[in-house]
């Protein structure tokens, strides 16, 4: 079998089986009660199912077998056995809600069994700062405030529908491309079926008000370890090929999770500044301020992802114009900031003082979306059926 025809099964298993497997876990979750009830900082009007990462974890563990058939998988246990791991304490969050220091230390834990298991860590900085190889002590630091960050990133912007799994297709599919650049096929097989995953996922989460179904902390942790797993490069010292991300790694990744980590940083930083905890629940992400001023879930999420396609456009035209390494670190910084953090600036302070600006905004998002509406119910109709839904 040609390597592209694998990539391609292993997009389409879990695509494919998704609408079989997602519905009966739904009517099992609403019968168990399973469900995230509305609240003051949530936008849903009645309960939703929360067993997301169940479906997930499923899905993977069906692919992982039947793709192993046709290509050799076994080096990717280690940390197949990590994400089994998080998704089970993960659903135990999701039905009894785990202590944040519990949470903490387990994913302390699950990094550690990466890093000296499965050698998954971030043991260069590929040049940047002219630093290439990492002592032991620093690499192992420097990983475990990366791996928890990121395993917590996916939580930190799972508030609206589809901006978790929107942003999950596209660092797996970009992923996908890396990794079958390189030759590292395992890793892309990996990639694309977390394409598919996500990509089925999403419409029904989006989409479908019958049949929705939110990620809860299993899927986020699911989705959070991959993304860890990816920013580790060369995870089993195979030789990397000349592709332009080998010399700009860092700002690479950086730029890939814009998104997540730009966001996840400024909330941080605005939490800690008002004497809050980090984890302290809010308003304060910029899904939320996009959701305020009128724009729909699903417009808010497309322009999210948008935002975090430009940072990368500023990564690959600065690779491809040879900028130096450090010089072009800050340069992703720089697009993330503009992108990602003066959006969120710009509409909250004209919320705040109540600006006209912000009231003509509010009215074209809300015209924008109403004008996306005839897709989005059509969507509806086409997953839900003609069955009128409460």
């Amino acid at each position: 079998m040609s390597i592209n025809l694998l990539y391609g099964f292993a997009f389409l298993i879990p695509f494919m089986i998704m609408p079989m497997v997602l519905p009966m876990v739904v009517l099992m979750a609403q019968r168990k009660k399973l469900t995230d009830s509305p609240n003051a900082r949530k936008f849903q009007s009645m309960p939703v199912a929360v067993m997301g990462g169940m479906v997930i974890i499923l899905l993977i563990s069906i692919s992982f077998l039947v793709m192993n058939v046709f290509y050799d998988l076994t080096t990717l246990l280690p940390a197949f056995c990590v994400m089994t791991i998080l998704f089970v304490f993960g659903m135990l969050d999701d039905i009894i809600l785990l202590s944040w220091q519990f949470k903490l230390i387990l994913q302390v834990f699950s990094v550690l069994l990466l890093f000296f298991g499965g050698n998954y860590g971030l043991n260069s900085l590929f040049g940047l700062f002219g630093i290439y190889t990492l002592p032991l002590g620093v690499a192992l630091v420097l990983t475990l405030f990366i791996g928890i960050m990121l395993l917590n990133a996916v939580n930190f912007v799972d508030g609206i529908d589809g901006l978790a799994s929107g942003l999950g297709i596209l660092v797996a599919f970009v992923m996908g491309y890396w990794n079958s650049r390189h030759g590292f096929v395992a890793q892309a097989i990996t990639s694309y079926t977390m394409v598919g995953v996500m990509s089925s996922f999403f419409i029904f989460n989006v989409f479908s008000q019958r049949y929705k179904m939110y990620m809860g902390d299993s899927g986020s942790l699911v989705l959070g370890l991959f993304i860890y797993c990816s920013a580790c490069p060369d995870p089993f010292g195979s030789a990397m090929g000349g592709f332009l991300a080998d010399n700009y790694f860092i700002s690479f990744m950086l730029s890939l999770l814009s998104a997540m980590v730009f966001d996840l940083v400024r909330v941080a930083l605005v939490r800690v500044l008002k004497r809050k905890s980090p984890f302290h629940p809010d308003r304060s992400h910029l899904h939320h301020v996009f959701v305020d001023a009128g724009m729909s879930h699903f417009l808010a999420t497309v322009l999210i992802m948008l935002l975090n396609s430009l940072v990368i456009l500023v990564w690959y035209i600065t690779s491809s114009a040879g900028m130096q390494v450090g010089l072009q670190f800050f340069v992703v910084i720089a697009a993330g900031i503009v992108f990602l953090w003066m959006p969120y600036f710009l509409i909250a302070n004209a919320r705040d003082k109540r600006s006209r600006r912000y009231t003509v905004f509010s009215i074209r998002c809300v015209r924008v979306s109403k004008k996306i509406d005839i897709f989005y119910y059509f969507m509806r109709r086409l997953i839900d059926g003609r069955r009128r839904t409460t």
